[in-house]
């Protein structure tokens, strides 16, 4: 009886095992559904057609068109500086004169040369009209046998000699003369006038000063203004002269001024591989001013009635373009061809319509198929 315990000790724990086995699998509770993957907020765009222009902008400061200095080509001291920096000047205007006392007395002394070589002249024709009398009367005095012949050599020897007094004299008195138109030509030197209408920008110097390397005055013409800049290889080849350009000046905001591409370099500058080129503004009322900062904006390129959408709704995905279309309630890459761009919207040629539906930054990270929730602005 007690060698029996033992067996149905563990009889009883064998069966306790299995029952537990069996019952705990069909009391565990059913797998949980998977959770659907949220949508994720994007900000869409509906595609549209429009006109979008391409456009160059060019920057530097404005400068005259003609900006010259005036300094005096004779030596000497200021007498009168008659304008000073802002005062308009008219073409030809008198605008400084040189103290001319000395080149007065240059001047007269050279005139008084040429009264004395007209007076030489005077004499030497009349020199030369006696020697030829006295040659013509020697001649028929020999042709009669009345005079020997070394009378008559004397007789052509003096009238030659008479012939170049008269020739040295004439070329004494051109010499003269050209001293005083060289006199002259110094005296008008001393007054200083302006090859150009403009304005004075400069003035270096006062009355009683002797100018030197600096230009007495500095006028500007600033009727009309140009804006000088290189542009690259590429950019030079889209631009023809004559094209319209919007100026606009930081000095003066909100403002536009209509300008003109006035020439085209015709050589790169070897140094930064740049072509110079010229926008000219007009300026009727000078209200800009030398030196202002400016920017030029030429339309090199504009088409009109194209698919068009902002910049950021294209991307580049596996080495292609592409924008993200909005299908329903997911997204779709779509692989596109570009146009013209105005740096902040694009041309669609190919891959969009008008009325389809982009996300407007194809930059977020998401894949074809994903769920998303469009809001439009």
């Amino acid at each position: 009886m007690k060698a029996s315990r033992p067996i149905a000790a563990l009889a009883a724990s064998a069966a306790f095992s299995l029952t537990m086995a069996c019952g705990g699998a069909a009391a565990a509770p059913d797998a949980a559904p998977p959770v659907p993957t949220p949508a994720v907020d994007v900000q869409a765009v509906t595609v549209q057609t429009g006109t979008i222009q391409e456009t160059l902008e060019l920057s530097g400061n404005l400068v005259p068109r003609a900006r010259v200095g005036i300094k005096p080509r004779v030596p000497g001291a200021l007498e009168r500086v008659l304008v000073d920096i802002g005062a308009a000047v008219r073409e030809g205007q008198t605008v400084a004169t040189i103290d001319r006392r000395e080149i007065d007395a240059q001047a007269d002394a050279a005139e008084a040369a040429v009264s004395v070589a007209k007076a030489g002249v005077d004499a030497a024709e009349a020199g030369l009209s006696n020697a030829t009398t006295e040659l013509d009367r020697a001649r028929n005095l020999f042709e009669k046998g009345a005079l020997p012949r070394q009378r008559l050599d004397a007789a052509d020897m003096a009238n030659k000699y008479s012939l170049a007094q008269r020739e040295l004299a004439r070329a004494n008195l051109a010499q003269a003369s050209a001293a005083q138109r060289r006199a002259r030509e110094v005296q008008r030197d001393t007054t200083l006038s302006s090859p150009v209408a403009g304005h004075v920008v400069e003035r270096n110097y006062d009355p009683g000063a002797i100018p030197g390397d600096e230009p007495v005055v500095v006028i500007a013409d600033l009727r009309v203004l140009k804006l000088e800049a290189g542009v690259s290889e590429l950019d030079a080849g889209r631009l023809r002269v004559g094209m319209p350009a919007e100026v606009i000046v930081q000095a003066r905001s909100g403002e536009r001024y209509k300008g003109e591409l006035a020439a085209i370099a015709p050589e790169v500058n070897a140094r930064n591989r740049h072509f110079q080129v010229e926008i000219r503004v007009p300026n009727p009322d000078a209200v800009l001013l030398s030196g202002m900062y400016a920017t030029a904006r030429i339309v090199t390129a504009s088409v009109t009635g194209c698919v068009i959408v902002p910049r950021e709704a294209v991307t580049t995905r596996a080495g292609a373009r592409v924008v993200l279309t909005v299908q329903g309630d997911s997204v779709k890459a779509v692989t596109v061809t570009e146009g013209l761009t105005d740096g902040q919207r694009v041309q669609i040629l190919t891959g969009l319509s008008a009325g389809d539906v982009v996300v407007a930054d194809a930059r977020r990270q998401l894949s074809d198929g994903a769920k998303v929730r469009a809001s439009f602005n």
